[in-house]
């Protein structure tokens, strides 16, 4: 992976070089702002504004705090399920089919933290610059994993770019173990903030149940308020029908059939 690395042999070169990388990681991180904007209002909002549903069992006492969540939430929840969706994608990036780092993309984004160009300069940062790449190398990851010496790394160009920008605001840049550690905090970041979604995910859907059990007509009025979009993403895995091991089909939840219907309703043409 590192056979196309060639310091730049003039300041010149070495500008056009981190002008690129700029501009790389600034396009990067405009794909991931939305995402990180919306997971850091849902995280503001359980910690000061949206109330809790303690009781599993979605006891009836639930009913005016669910309430209130419901209002303020339920039209939020396809832009909330999409951002986790994105944040997932990069902090699991080996999970399903996401963009990763090469070569070239880390060559070009580390470009950014390069400051001198004297000859002694240029076989240092050569050899910083290999040692860095090295580590997304999927042979490092495997030697990595077997010996136990080091753990793996992200792949995914996010958590780079976030590394980088860290690196700049924060040290100088000086080892290959300062962007491991970089994007190993630029990693935990993102899941943080993921596992906020989740959680907030999770409120509306306890929220959601405690309405339809003990207010149908409030259920009925939120989703009319709301599209199609919103009922798909409300309707849960776990509640719909399936074949048990008997072969028996058991029927989905009455929430579930709820949302179905209206899935169904709204999608159906106009008449004419």
């Amino acid at each position: 992976m590192t056979a196309l690395i060639k310091y730049p042999g003039s300041a010149v070169a070495l500008r056009e070089l981190q002008k690129q990388g700029h501009a790389l990681i600034g396009a990067t991180m405009r794909g991931v702002a939305s995402p990180l904007e919306v997971a850091g209002r849902c995280r503001d909002e359980m910690r000061d504004t949206l109330r809790l549903v303690h009781n599993s069992n979605l006891h009836r006492a639930n009913l005016p705090n669910a309430k209130l969540n419901h209002d303020r939430m339920l039209k939020r929840a396809v832009v909330v399920e999409a951002a986790h969706t994105a944040l997932w994608s990069v902090a699991h990036p080996h999970m399903i089919a996401t963009p990763v780092v090469t070569a070239q993309i880390a060559y070009t984004m580390l470009s950014v933290l390069l400051r001198s160009v004297g000859k002694v300069k240029n076989v240092e940062t050569e050899a910083l610059l290999a040692s860095c790449i090295e580590m997304f190398d999927p042979v490092s990851d495997v030697v990595g994993k077997a010996t136990g010496l080091w753990s793996s790394i992200s792949k995914h160009p996010v958590i780079l770019a976030l590394a980088v920008r860290k690196l700049i605001n924060t040290t100088a840049f000086t080892s290959a173990a300062e962007l491991r550690s970089a994007m190993q905090e630029a990693r935990n970041s993102i899941l943080y903030l993921d596992a906020d979604l989740q959680r907030w995910l999770e409120l509306l859907r306890k929220c959601d149940r405690c309405v339809f059990a003990h207010d149908r007509l409030a259920w009925e009025a939120a989703y009319a308020r709301v599209g199609a979009d919103v009922a798909r993403v409300m309707q849960d895995s776990d509640e719909e029908g399936y074949e048990d091991d008997d072969g028996e089909d058991v029927p989905p939840s009455p929430r579930w059939a709820a949302l179905q219907a209206m899935i169904e309703a709204r999608d159906e043409p106009s008449p004419g």
